[in-house]
């Protein structure tokens, strides 16, 4: 197994996405791109349902299940949408089908379950994939933040809403426009 310690550079990225495209190798290549282009933990990944796509925005993917929270001593499931962009968006509608419920769908066994999160780590095992799965999120972070600054509009609470982490009590009154979020998201991921 591989020491999966850094977190990927661009040009480490790109390497990848044209070698698995090269190879064919789609389910690691969605799995990849939904962890560093829309900052997907695996279970957001293993739960990502093909109906939920365009669900309440277009080009929105619903997750259900995407972080169970302890709420006085009872864990639940978090729910966020994450804008997807528009070369994700038509390589996942591209990859669907066989009445697979799931963007990633299990190639054995019940299709009506999600893959096991350790799945994730062995189409990344497979493919020889020098980062980890987690560190796909802080890459879609970097990539973020970069693009950011260098048009000198950062943003840390639309960073914070991306990445579906916990918001402050001030940022919790209003809310980010969801034209907002795909413009960014576009730009960064052109």
């Amino acid at each position: 197994m591989l020491k999966r310690t850094l977190i990927p550079s661009n040009d480490q990225y790109q390497s990848v996405i044209k070698e698995l495209t090269d190879k064919n190798l789609f389910r690691t290549l969605i799995a990849v791109r939904m962890g560093c282009e829309m900052g997907l933990s695996r279970l957001e990944i293993t739960n990502a349902r093909l109906s939920d796509l365009d669900r309440i925005h277009s080009r929105g993917l619903w997750i259900e299940i995407a972080k169970k929270v302890n709420r006085g001593g009872i864990f639940q499931a978090r729910s966020r949408e994450i804008p997807v962009n528009s070369s994700l968006y038509a390589l996942i509608k591209g990859f669907s089908g066989n009445g697979a419920i799931f963007i990633l769908h299990r190639q054995k066994g019940d299709i009506m379950k999600p893959l096991q999160t350790r799945n994730l780590n062995s189409l990344y095992d497979l493919a020889d994939i020098s980062w980890s799965t987690h560190k796909s999120r802080h890459y879609f972070k970097n990539r973020i933040l970069d693009w950011m600054r260098i048009n000198r509009q950062v943003d840390f609470e639309l960073i914070a809403d991306l990445m579906g982490h916990k918001k402050t009590q001030t940022q919790q009154y209003g809310s980010i426009s969801w034209d907002y979020k795909l413009k960014i998201i576009d730009e960064v991921f052109k």
